[in-house]
């Protein structure tokens, strides 16, 4: 492999990116076998041909190698508006196409490679399964961050538009759902951006209180004897949204959920059987691995979300025999 040379460190992350003459190894300073397996058998599925090269254990660290490809870095091109378009369009039909609902989370202009006519993602980190507005939210960004005053994107232009197909239905009912969420912060509030199925019905910073909650409402049309969920999404929490001194939390960024009315009946306890499934931090999470502590994938019995992470209340309809087979 010859002579490395390091060229990035992430010490809050305790990770490290190493040069070689012929690949890179992305290397972390503990050792998780389960996640990096796991973690490289998706990405086997979704990076290109010839990128993915290998991965490697010591007793106290491991290691990620993917080959170094032939091109161009977006961000050394001229960024002519043909060439910020071509760009915009990739990404989106990108995620849209190959690799929804996972996506590649980070548009930095250094992890795209042009080689002629051929566009190609590098840099895989942060692949994992997240929800479409958060996505299309953080594409944003990353383009506008690389391409500053030159990405004039407007925000329809944005949105990629799918073909939906047109279910066959006999029936449906219009359900009014009433959501009334809150928040606990010192910094930045949440976002928390509400779904049913893969259509976004809401999406804002969650300010409200418990006194006085933000009330989200909206009606959508269920055909009889579909299975429906009603998801939220949380994100926008860093590390630096939790405030800690001598070992306690003194401020923290937490999404709750009040009440949620369907159809305009209260379904009370019902919402514990919502399954939250949060987003550990990194560093956080290998701290309590090496204490010991076991993360559990999903809770159920959770009105409150400390970490980003998606909560799932599942239903069907005709909601009122729904409901009425499920309180009893």
């Amino acid at each position: 492999m010859g002579t490395a040379k390091l060229i990035k460190q992430k010490p809050e992350e305790q990770s490290e990116v190493w040069e070689f003459d012929d690949l890179f190894r992305k290397k972390w300073l503990y050792k998780d076998e389960a996640w990096l397996r796991e973690h490289y058998n998706m990405l086997k599925g979704l990076c290109p041909d010839g990128y993915l090269k290998g991965i490697g254990f010591s007793d106290d660290h491991m290691w990620l190698d993917t080959n170094k490809l032939q091109g161009q870095y977006a961000n050394e091109c001229e960024h002519t508006p043909e060439f910020v378009k071509k760009i915009h369009k990739f990404c989106l039909e990108h995620y849209y196409t190959k690799t929804k609902p996972y996506a590649h989370f980070d548009w930095d202009l250094k992890n795209i490679i042009i080689n002629g006519d051929d566009v190609i993602l590098v840099d895989w980190d942060s692949c994992r399964i997240y929800q479409e507005g958060q996505v299309l939210d953080k594409m944003e960004s990353d383009l506008k961050k690389g391409f500053g005053e030159k990405y004039n994107i407007k925000a329809l232009e944005y949105r990629y538009v799918e073909e939906k197909k047109v279910k066959n239905s006999t029936a449906s009912e219009k359900l009014k759902f009433v959501i009334e969420l809150y928040s606990d912060y010192w910094k930045n509030p949440p976002i928390a951006e509400v779904y049913i199925n893969q259509d976004s019905k809401y999406k804002n910073f969650i300010k409200g209180t418990k006194d006085n909650p933000d009330v989200i409402s909206f009606e959508c049309d269920i055909n009889e004897g579909e299975e429906c969920n009603l998801l939220i999404d949380r994100y926008n929490k860093t590390e630096k949204e939790t405030n800690f001194a001598g070992g306690k939390i003194l401020n923290d960024q937490i999404l709750h959920i009040k009440s949620i009315e369907i159809d305009e009946i209260d379904i009370g306890a019902l919402v514990y059987e919502g399954v939250y499934k949060p987003v550990y931090p990194p560093r956080w999470a290998q701290q309590q691995k090496k204490a010991g502590k076991d993360l559990p994938k999903s809770f159920k019995n959770v009105t409150a979300m400390g970490h980003n992470g998606t909560w799932t209340f599942k239903f069907a309809s005709p909601f009122y025999m729904w409901l009425l087979e499920n309180l009893y």
